[in-house]
């Protein structure tokens, strides 16, 4: 199987808002140390949809937004390992938007020119990029966006969390952590993406009804240097920041270690599965009181999902269009099941890549 690295919303997810929220580890939540796929709560949603049975080997694109991060290489490397296991794959073309979403449109728009049977897609832009991946379905192309949602129902199959659920989760978990009242800063991802905003819009429905007062939200790109930066101007706009919401783990740790820097107390924060915020907090909740946390997991092994599901139409099979995955909840009672002291700060835990495989990664 040969890799051609070339650059090294869907339907409203809202309305599983109204799905329970769990708010303890257990209720409603994938268990511990359930780390790989096989053993993952998934759920099934929309239209079943049946295959059209192709010939191999097949030609597969992933146009990625961007690889600017620890999470999206492990996602990649992931992908190639499960790439690497079909032997009627015969090239995984790897394209990377470079966090620009007009180059992510030219990407795709390529992808088509080459004649690809599939394109996997992690959007930039839920809506920019649906022009594109519509023309590729019009040349008979399957479109498999997963982890972050387009607008639409333009697309083949989507795997990923439920960025709607997973805000509104931890907006309320952050809520109850501040007993309803305190002034908190929401910082997102890349500008404009569709899961920084279902998550946001789902986060502000929990904060509705208290007194939880939003000071600024802010887009860090999913950096964890950038977000320490961003965290830096708003300590000195704001003499009391009481919270931190945001989607991205290391996103939580460059701000508190910002706060840190500053010599301002550490505060309860909301992310995922990032190792270094698990290691951070294991190091300071003895001298942090009012450090606290409430962490839900983002699978970098959704592609391979996205993958398997992608095949198994090239091959005629039949499945339901939409995949969710459970992400994990991860506070001060479990994360000890989930923190890997071993293995370096960028690693993201929920992961099926081996201990040998992260080694590699991340030297």
């Amino acid at each position: 199987m040969k890799h051609i690295d070339l650059n090294v919303t869907r339907r409203n997810l809202l309305k599983y808002g109204a799905a329970g929220i769990g708010l303890a580890a257990g209720a409603g939540w994938l268990p511990a140390l359930a780390d790989t796929i096989a053993d993952a709560t998934k759920t099934f949603d929309g239209p079943k949809i049946s295959g059209k049975k192709k010939d191999g080997p097949y030609r597969i694109g992933f146009a990625n937004g961007f690889s600017g991060n620890s999470w999206r290489a492990m996602c990649v490397r992931a992908l190639q390992i499960e790439a690497a296991a079909h032997k009627d794959l015969g090239e995984l073309l790897i394209v990377d938007g470079q966090n620009d979403i007009t180059k992510q449109v030219n990407d795709i728009e390529s992808l088509i020119n080459q004649q690809v049977d599939a394109i996997l897609v992690i959007a930039n832009s839920g809506s920019a990029v649906v022009p594109a991946l519509n023309s590729a379905r019009q040349e008979g192309i399957l479109v498999a966006p997963f982890n972050l949602p387009i607008e639409g129902d333009g697309y083949d199959v989507y795997v990923g969390t439920n960025p709607a659920f997973k805000g509104k989760s931890s907006g309320t978990w952050l809520k109850n952590a501040l007993g309803g009242k305190g002034k908190v800063v929401a910082l997102g991802g890349i500008a404009g993406n569709s899961y920084t905003a279902a998550g946001w819009k789902g986060a502000q429905e929990a904060f509705e009804g208290s007194e939880i007062e939003v000071l600024a939200f802010r887009d860090t790109d999913w950096s964890e240097d950038k977000a320490k930066v961003i965290m830096a101007d708003l300590i000195a706009a704001h003499p009391q920041i009481d919270g931190i919401w945001a989607d991205g783990g290391q996103v939580t740790a460059g701000a508190s270690a910002a706060l840190a820097a500053a010599g301002r107390p550490l505060v309860p924060v909301t992310g995922d599965d990032y190792n270094g915020l698990l290691k951070m907090y294991d190091a300071k909740k003895a001298s942090e009181p009012k450090f606290d946390i409430g962490l839900i997991s983002e699978p970098t092994w959704e592609g391979v999902v996205a993958l398997r599901n992608t095949l198994a139409l090239l091959r005629g099979e039949e499945l339901q269009r939409d995949l969710y995955i459970t992400p994990k909840l991860i506070t001060k009672d479990n994360y000890k099941d989930y923190m890997r002291p071993d293995l370096p700060d960028p690693v993201f835990v929920d992961t099926n890549l081996s201990t040998e495989e992260l080694k590699k990664i991340f030297g």
